[in-house]
């Protein structure tokens, strides 16, 4: 996974916008931005303090091991705008398959 990439996984995963993540890291949300969309590379000192602002470590950033699965016991955990997203997905297939009506607008 590329480094633009595993950023943009973990800030969202903390449900942080740019700008946040830029506020917290102490960088430029216009550096941020040009790094996830891999306009710029970011410099040891940067990443480290990107590392710092979303609380993992530069070991855990690069870690192959950064998928988490979700499960039930960990599902409180995900940003709202994750659940309400799943939410949907769930309510599309169990309509698709005839065993719920839908839900009026939300």
């Amino acid at each position: 996974m590329l480094v633009a990439e595993r950023i943009i996984q973990l800030r969202t995963r903390k449900g942080y916008s740019t700008n946040k993540l830029a506020q917290l890291a102490e960088i430029g949300q216009s550096t941020l931005r040009e790094i996830e969309i891999g306009k710029k590379s970011p410099n040891i000192v940067t990443l480290e303090k990107i590392c710092q602002a979303l609380d993992i470590s530069l070991a855990e950033f690069f870690s192959e091991d950064h998928v988490n699965a979700v499960t039930h016991d960990n599902m409180a955990e995900l940003p709202e705008h994750v659940k309400k997203e799943i939410a949907l997905i769930k309510e599309f297939i169990l309509y698709k398959h005839n065993l719920q009506k839908p839900t009026a607008d939300k």
